[in-house]
């Protein structure tokens, strides 16, 4: 079995209940910053996963517009999936640092093969009348 992405997101705030159900708050795909560089204070990487079952490792990676990896320590995290039931990946992302405008994604990669690429747009907000940048 290929893995299989059913859901991928970013989102200001993301858990999972008691029932094994994942909430999600705030789903966005751009951001908007006074200057560069800037720091995302907090942001969830959500996704849930088809996978054979057993061990896998899941892999985030920030990719630049250059293609470059953004974050120093790409985030691994070790699941295990039972027989008929998705596996929920919930990544926080701590004062994550941007360094340049345009389009970067987070790679979602399982057991080293990408299945997802989730993109984020750094932009530049718009210059408030009468105030300094």
């Amino acid at each position: 079995m290929t893995p299989e992405v059913r859901v991928a997101a970013l989102c200001d705030h993301a858990l999972v209940g008691q029932d094994g159900k994942v909430t999600m708050v705030g789903i966005f795909r751009n951001i908007s910053v006074s200057r560069l560089p800037a720091q995302h204070p907090r942001m969830y990487l959500v996704a849930v996963l088809g996978l054979e079952p057993g061990p896998h490792e899941v892999v985030v990676r920030l990719v630049r517009p250059d293609g470059s990896a953004a974050m120093p320590e790409a985030p691994r995290i070790q699941v295990r999936a039972s027989p008929g039931q998705d596996v929920n990946v919930i990544v926080e992302l701590n004062n994550l640092n941007f360094a340049v405008y345009g389009a970067h994604h987070f790679d979602v990669e399982v057991d080293g093969a990408k299945v997802e690429s989730l993109p984020v747009a750094i932009g530049q907000m718009p210059a408030t009348p009468g105030r300094a940048n």
